[in-house]
């Protein structure tokens, strides 16, 4: 089967900025805007706890947070109550991959390095389905002081360029990381439709999600004759619960498939083995 390729900034746009709010529902305590009052308030011992979302929690700034302290109670995405204790929730609060995202990135930003800890400690990404988490594999950034701070703050180490073949060395070695890699860095997994998503690779610079038939070019590096490697990207969605395969496909037929068929089934086997249906083949990788 012939896959269609699908241009990797149309998935990033539908996968990133646009996602909703999963406490949309959730209301903010109105006293959050007559702050003077609650600080009088607690000075004089009446205040109650404040009952904000995490998301507005998390955009509160730092004077903001100071006053309040631990006279809070945030709201998780059944609009339950929790109480806060040094600044943290007892447990890691769901949330979508963007507001996260955002958030950490303007806390590394601003030097809020509390903000950016307790996202990390005490928040997790809410699950993506697999077309969504193939529009991960965009680039952070193409400023390598961002992405080196990025990196820093998330006690990660940057992908390096790699060589684009034999013949051609990468001779910059530019820092990178993609979106992806925060997702999973942030406790994010991909689902499949049938539990688990797949993804193959072959010798082109792309990732292809098998289920929903879509392929994603790998981001161009700045830098001469360098290259996102494919083993990035499947080690990647391989962390986020996903099946990966390198098919090594040949460059001219344009189609996915290995010659002997061993490594698709020997992965569809383990799969099975993992406790999938018989009957959730993915059927455009088995065509």
């Amino acid at each position: 089967m012939r896959l269609k390729t699908v241009l990797a900034t149309a998935i990033a746009a539908a996968a990133l900025p646009l996602a909703a709010s999963a406490q949309a529902s959730c209301q903010d305590d109105e006293r959050l805007y007559a702050m003077g009052d609650f600080l009088e308030a607690q000075r004089n011992g009446t205040a109650e706890p404040l009952r904000l979302t995490a998301e507005t929690y998390l955009n509160l700034t730092p004077r903001a947070r100071e006053i309040i302290g631990d006279n809070l109670r945030l709201l998780d995405a059944s609009c339950n109550t929790m109480q806060v204790v040094d600044g943290e929730p007892p447990v890691r609060v769901e949330m979508p991959f963007p507001l996260l995202y955002n958030a950490f990135k303007d806390a590394v930003l601003r030097g809020d390095e509390r903000t950016s800890g307790i996202l990390l400690r005490s928040f997790r990404a809410e699950p993506m389905d697999s077309a969504g988490f193939l529009g991960l594999f965009t680039l952070v950034s193409e400023d390598q002081a961002l992405v080196e701070r990025l990196a820093s703050a998330a006690g990660m180490t940057p992908h390096r360029g790699a060589d684009r073949n034999n013949n051609a060395r990468c001779e910059e070695r530019p820092s990178y990381l993609h979106h992806a890699d925060l997702f999973v860095r942030f406790g994010g997994q991909v689902n499949g439709y049938e539990g688990r998503a797949w993804y193959t690779s072959g010798s082109k610079s792309e990732v292809t999600s098998v289920e929903d038939n879509l392929t994603h070019e790998f981001s161009a590096l700045r830098g001469r004759n360098c290259e996102v490697a494919k083993s990035i990207v499947l080690t990647t969605a391989s962390a986020a619960g996903a099946i990966t395969i390198d098919m090594g496909n040949n460059n001219l037929t344009g189609y996915w498939r290995h010659q002997s068929g061993k490594i698709v089934k020997e992965a569809y086997d383990n799969w099975l083995e993992a406790g999938a249906p018989d009957d959730a083949r993915p059927q455009s990788l088995f065509d």
